[in-house]
């Protein structure tokens, strides 16, 4: 585990606020981290977990040396606790008994530290009765207890939860942050700058892609595309493409609508004569030559289309059923139907 501010790469602006408040003793008991996934946002929380336990900590800095630190540093710190949400049934869910135990947990007394810290990792999948019994919590919190609530949908969250607790907003990484992160993990350097360019800010989203299932989502998602563009898509291909997209899990067809949504990005920057930067530069003369045949409403309405239907991936209990449901209406949308 990380522990330390130095080790993490960008989000320095919000790294210096956040240690100054551990410095200054202000840290409000309930945070919010908000942005996408893979950009270090749990790494963020982990260092200000630190920082809070540190039983000798030097300007927002967690020592590293006292036991409090080296607990950390080996995972067995009994006043931090992490909570995740349960994957085994169709879509990951932190459920009320998960916060009822955590809550019996933090009732005892700390052990090690005068503190404990509680990180809540994907907040926006708690369910509606996990999130009601966290409120009382938080509003509550009874004893020097910080909770530390990570997301990359705050709108998936209660308005009062949101309300209680201080938010900042995580950017993305640049494309250089994100290839200097993939090149530590041992992606070589050519191949790490070939990633970054299809991040989006995510190094997550990078190390999907780097795999034979991240390559051919990214390639469908080219394939579809230049199927919308030249008006090829019909029924058959609804049922065919349904089914060849309903094959993969609701994480992998996420990342599929990513890279539909970044072909969509580059075709509405050649369209514009823009000189940002293309996602898909290997594709570029590719995608050059469909410019115009679909109109900027069309690429616009397919852009938000793929956005609305990437969020209901959290709810579908069908990919196969979602998928060709969007094929559908991308098609209507390539004949004019917008």
């Amino acid at each position: 585990m990380n522990i330390f501010w130095d080790n993490i790469v960008g989000h320095k602006h919000n790294i210096d606020e956040l240690r100054l408040l551990c410095s200054e003793d202000m840290v409000p008991h309930s945070m919010l981290f908000c942005g996408i996934d893979g950009i270090g946002k749990q790494m963020v929380a982990k260092a200000m977990a630190a920082a809070i336990l540190c039983h000798s900590p030097h300007d927002g800095i967690p020592c590293g040396e006292c036991a409090s630190c080296k607990a950390l540093l080996s995972d067995i710190h009994p006043d931090f606790f992490q909570l995740v949400p349960d994957e085994t049934g169709n879509s990951p869910i932190i459920k009320i008994e998960t916060i009822r135990d955590m809550q019996d947990k933090i009732a005892r007394l700390p052990i090690l530290s005068k503190q404990r810290v509680v990180i809540i990792n994907d907040a926006q999948t708690m369910n509606e009765a996990a999130a009601n019994c966290l409120l009382k919590t938080i509003e509550e919190p009874g004893g020097q207890i910080y909770f530390i609530l990570i997301t990359n949908s705050v709108m998936a969250l209660l308005d009062t939860i949101i309300s209680r607790c201080m938010r900042k907003d995580f950017a993305g990484l640049s494309r250089e942050e994100v290839a200097m992160i993939l090149s530590s993990k041992g992606v070589t350097g050519e191949r790490a700058n070939y990633l970054a360019g299809f991040a989006d800010g995510s190094v997550y989203q990078a190390m999907l892609l780097n795999d034979e299932t991240g390559v051919a989502l990214q390639q469908a998602a080219i394939r579809f595309f230049s199927a919308c563009a030249e008006k090829r898509l019909d029924m058959e291909m609804v049922w065919t493409e349904g089914a060849s997209l309903g094959r993969y899990e609701k994480k992998q067809l996420r990342q599929w609508f990513s890279f539909f949504i970044m072909v969509i990005r580059d075709q509405l920057i050649i369209y514009n004569g823009s000189d940002v930067p293309l996602y898909n530069q290997g594709d570029a003369s590719r995608l050059t030559g469909y410019t115009g045949q679909l109109s900027q409403l069309q690429l616009m309405s397919l852009l938000k289309l793929a956005r609305e239907y990437q969020g209901r991936l959290r709810f579908s209990v069908s990919p196969r059923l979602m998928m060709e449901s969007f094929i559908v209406k991308a098609k209507d949308v390539c004949n004019g139907g917008i």
